[in-house]
């Protein structure tokens, strides 16, 4: 387990360690298209 890491554009401070647990989940269709769904953790 992790807490949020930064992007390189986000700036140099520390990450946000406070950020409620998350994940994302990627599906790939045969066709090409990619599809995200993203869920909190609250």
């Amino acid at each position: 387990m992790t807490w949020t890491l930064r992007l390189p554009w986000e700036g140099e401070g520390a990450a946000d360690r406070e950020a409620p647990p998350g994940f994302a989940f990627h599906v790939l269709a045969d066709e090409g298209r990619l599809t995200s769904h993203f869920r909190v953790a609250v």
